[in-house]
């Protein structure tokens, strides 16, 4: 049994709330929609194993990374369904816990959700991630992460590297994640949809300007979800909730309510 490191934000008496970041990322990344979209809740958004504070003990398998999810709800005492918010790989993530326990989810929210990922571009991540030598300052980090999303996001950028940079042994700046982690995730991205004995009512959120909702993953959704499938679309890149907060938050908020 592995308790991942979770941030909890809102209300500690509200409805809970799981919310799953994605690769190479942690939990903290959904501080503001948690304060701001839904302050009433309580928002549990763990670390992955692998990723930020938790646990880099392998195995790193979407089937270990979904009972990490279960015994942490169980930890904080959350026994009953609870609403699911999944970004990029957590929408990988969050989808297998919805086939492994349906009988713990209420509502799922997919944001850019990484499914169905080609064989090229997963293995040309996980190489990029293999042999990245760290960045030389926080302010190198601060440059190029600041470049990957439109300006209006540079602020969550800041904010992000100021949980989530640490310098390691070799005075390079890296983010918190366990690179063999982060690499199996890629192939995990590559998985077939998991069949649901039990859909739940579920919002696809896409990004357009980002390559991962294809027109395999809307068909995929749209067949393994049917009626209970909403979709909705923003003109931003993969981190939308960071490049176009206000569109995200009017979208999944009455989603959840």
């Amino acid at each position: 049994m592995a308790v991942l490191h979770t941030h909890s934000f809102g209300d500690p008496a509200g409805v809970p709330l799981l919310a799953v970041h994605g690769i190479t990322a942690h939990g903290g990344r959904f501080r503001r929609l948690a304060e701001e979209a839904w302050p009433h809740r309580r928002t549990l958004a763990p670390d992955l194993r692998g990723h930020g504070r938790s646990t880099a003990d392998a195995p790193w398998n979407v089937a270990q990374l979904v009972q990490d999810l279960a015994d942490t709800l169980d930890a904080h005492g959350v026994a009953g369904p609870v609403d699911v918010v999944g970004h990029s790989y957590g929408g990988v993530v969050t989808l297998a816990f919805l086939a492994a326990h349906p009988g713990r989810v209420r509502r799922l929210v997919l944001l850019d959700p990484a499914l169905l990922l080609d064989q090229a571009t997963a293995q040309e991540a996980a190489v990029g991630n293999m042999t990245f030598e760290g960045w030389s300052s926080p302010e190198a980090a601060l440059e190029e992460r600041a470049s990957g999303v439109a300006a209006n996001g540079r602020d969550a950028v800041v904010a992000d590297l100021a949980e989530h940079l640490s310098e390691g042994e070799d005075g390079r700046y890296r983010l918190r994640f366990h690179v063999p982690a982060v690499v199996a995730g890629w192939g995990e991205m590559c998985a077939p949809l998991p069949s649901l004995p039990e859909p739940r009512p579920t919002l696809l959120v896409a990004a357009t300007q980002a390559p991962f909702v294809h027109t395999g993953v809307r068909v995929g959704l749209a067949a393994l979800l049917g009626d209970a499938l909403t979709t909705a679309e923003i003109d931003c890149g993969h981190m939308l909730y960071w490049e176009r907060f206000d569109e995200t938050a009017a979208l999944v908020a009455p989603f959840l309510a």
